[in-house]
């Protein structure tokens, strides 16, 4: 049975970009995943412009959400979007918000993130720059479901990423974002396919 997944997402969007081209554009992989709708939580981010060019046929959605303020408004029409396009799971793709313990916990097991370290470590915000200047030897990227606890939720899966003595903070974040692009629909498809198996 296929699954519809909206994509969150605050900035350039190559992540959602990736997901749109794997399972979308090129539809390679799992059958099992239709992509329905992106939202953007800021006006005139890259995401919008870049998912309308390259695929018209999915609604990208700008809906505010810059402070804390806006959070209770974004999420009630968040959850209105998730029953117009009968969304089952949320796919965070550079979302840079925090989502509220009430809305999580209405979709268990349904919100998944991509964050680029090894979770545990370097949790929150620059946490590339924060493995680069820590001097740890190996980083990576890793996909969790979301819960009310931040980047703590159970792992779906981990891809290590190597850092070398020759590497900068742009080779870096270049190789991460690499092993994210390789990871994510993997990932996802592992997921929403336990997911099913479960049901059945």
């Amino acid at each position: 049975m296929q699954k519809n997944c909206i994509i969150l997402a605050s900035g350039n969007g190559s992540n959602a970009l990736n997901l749109i081209n794997r399972f979308y554009i090129n539809k390679t992989g799992s059958s099992l995943i239709n992509i329905s709708a992106v939202v953007s939580n800021i006006e005139g981010a890259p995401v919008i412009d870049k998912v309308k060019k390259a695929a018209p046929d999915i609604p990208a959605l700008f809906l505010p959400y810059a402070s804390v303020s806006e959070r209770e408004r974004f999420e009630s029409e968040l959850e209105g979007i998730i029953k117009k396009y009968k969304a089952d799971y949320i796919i965070l793709a550079g979302f840079m918000k925090i989502l509220s313990e009430e809305f999580v916990s209405k979709f268990p097991y349904k919100i998944i993130n991509i964050h680029p370290s090894l979770l545990p470590a370097f949790k929150g915000r620059d946490a590339i720059k924060k493995a680069f200047e820590y001097g740890v030897k190996y980083t990576g990227v890793t996909v969790h479901y979301v819960t009310h606890e931040i980047d703590a939720g159970p792992i779906i899966c981990q891809e290590i990423v190597k850092i070398d003595d020759s590497d900068t903070m742009e080779s870096l974040e270049a190789k991460v974002h690499k092993a994210e692009h390789k990871i994510y629909p993997v990932a996802i498809e592992t997921a929403l396919a336990g997911a099913i198996r479960n049901i059945n």
